[in-house]
């Protein structure tokens, strides 16, 4: 009787246990490359689900899991990993193939190649909203395409907070 309440214990635990992992956390693989060099096709990523709750934001430079709103329709390729880049309030825009986030221009160690194909005339980033790039510029598609945009809050899932 003691080795059934026993394993009848450990069970309601570990299930409990891993009932708040997955609320918690979400493994996702990377998909595309969008964001090489930091993220390589196959990669897996932990994301934390909680990060931006209780009124916080993201901040420039987090990299977030986002519904992909191209893709939502078919549920292929449902979810995107992009660099925050604006916040709300943030003017950006991009000339001579560097990215300007309020008149200033950003250093950015992590982008795959020197420049960016394009030129964008500035955007404000609005209120509840966030403008995202993908770190592989020429073949990322983010917010500077109108099938991204500015991503709302609503739709970010998550930050990334680890990956292997």
């Amino acid at each position: 009787m003691k080795k059934c309440i026993a394993f009848l214990l450990a069970a309601c635990l570990g299930t409990g246990a891993g009932l708040i992992l997955a609320i918690l956390f979400q493994i996702t693989q990377v998909t595309d490359n969008g964001m090489l060099p930091s993220f390589f096709e196959g990669d897996q990523v932990l994301v934390s689900r909680t990060a931006f709750r209780s009124g916080r934001q993201p901040l420039r430079g987090d990299v977030i899991l986002m519904k992909n709103r191209m893709y939502s329709a078919t549920g292929e390729n449902s979810v995107m990993l992009k660099r925050v880049i604006g916040i709300p309030g943030d003017q950006v825009f991009i000339t001579g193939g560097i990215v300007y986030v309020n008149n200033k221009p950003l250093e950015e160690d992590y982008v795959f190649a020197e420049g960016i194909s394009g030129e964008m005339e500035p955007v404000e980033v609005p209120a509840g909203h966030v403008f995202v790039l993908g770190d592989n510029r020429a073949a990322s598609t983010d917010s500077r395409s109108e099938t991204v945009a500015m991503v709302d809050a609503e739709a970010i899932l998550g930050k990334v907070i680890y990956q292997w």
